[in-house]
């Protein structure tokens, strides 16, 4: 217990200059427009206030951002590794990888929109896009940087087929796949707010843009606090499971 206080204590402590920095420049010294930048005299009660309406707001943001991340996992990474693994697919497959992935992500809602008869699939689409190129760019990498005394020793071993899968490629090409899950799931959670700024009824991104458009800064800011609580969270969890899944690496 008292390892994990020490661990976080930087954490914490900048957390707390932060604030109190804020706090100065906008309740105490005025220097901030207050008109755009309400301080947290008037953010934490515009909080307190709306935590019911981002709590369900989260319900929504999650019901798009979950089933498309996930697909964009499955599908990243299970196509990912033959492409790192047989050099003809590689070889004539990535320069199409390379200017697909170029494409940003945002200039295509219009285009899913129009595809796409509902909203929720036109957002999923998107958020899946976003987090499908890192992963699949990753696992290409991990796979071809896999060091080749780990397949020569499963070649002696006589270890092939899924076995060779499951227990040499993908723990060899873990490491690097997990931080592209890592970069995906933060730019999944950029567009995820992104697209329900155009078109959606709830989430968290909707919230804020709603109150945006009638000015109610302080209660922008209360969401802007809450996304980066949420977003905080979801990428201490996922740390917490990377770091259990890679608990054999060095650096873990």
């Amino acid at each position: 217990m008292k390892k994990t206080v020490k661990r976080h204590l930087g954490v914490v402590a900048i957390g707390i200059g932060i604030v109190a920095a804020y706090w100065l420049l906008t309740d105490t010294w005025r220097l901030l427009d207050p008109f755009l930048f309400a301080g947290p005299s008037k953010v934490l009660p515009a909080f307190v206030r709306s935590l019911d309406k981002l709590l369900e707001g989260l319900v929504s943001s999650l019901a798009l951002l979950a089933p498309a991340y996930v697909l964009a996992v499955v599908l990243g990474i299970g196509l990912g590794v033959p492409i790192g693994l047989f050099v003809p697919l590689r070889r004539n497959l990535t320069p199409h990888i390379t200017a697909a992935s170029a494409v940003p992500v945002t200039l295509l809602t219009p285009f899913a929109i129009h595809v796409f008869s509902t909203f929720y699939a036109a957002s999923v689409c998107i958020i899946f896009l976003g987090a499908f190129w890192p992963i699949l760019g990753t696992t290409v990498a991990g796979v071809v940087t896999i060091d080749k005394r780990y397949l020569e020793n499963a070649a002696t071993l006589e270890i092939t087929g899924l076995e060779k899968m499951f227990r040499v490629i993908l723990p060899a090409a873990a490491p690097t796949i997990f931080a592209g899950c890592s970069i995906a799931l933060k730019f999944a959670f950029i567009l995820l707010t992104v697209s329900e700024m155009f078109g959606a009824t709830s989430g968290m991104g909707y919230f804020v843009q709603y109150y945006s458009d009638f000015a109610r800064f302080d209660m922008v800011l209360a969401g802007f606090v809450f996304m980066a609580v949420i977003l905080v969270g979801i990428m201490s969890l996922f740390d917490l499971f990377r770091k259990k899944a890679l608990a054999w690496t060095l650096n873990s």
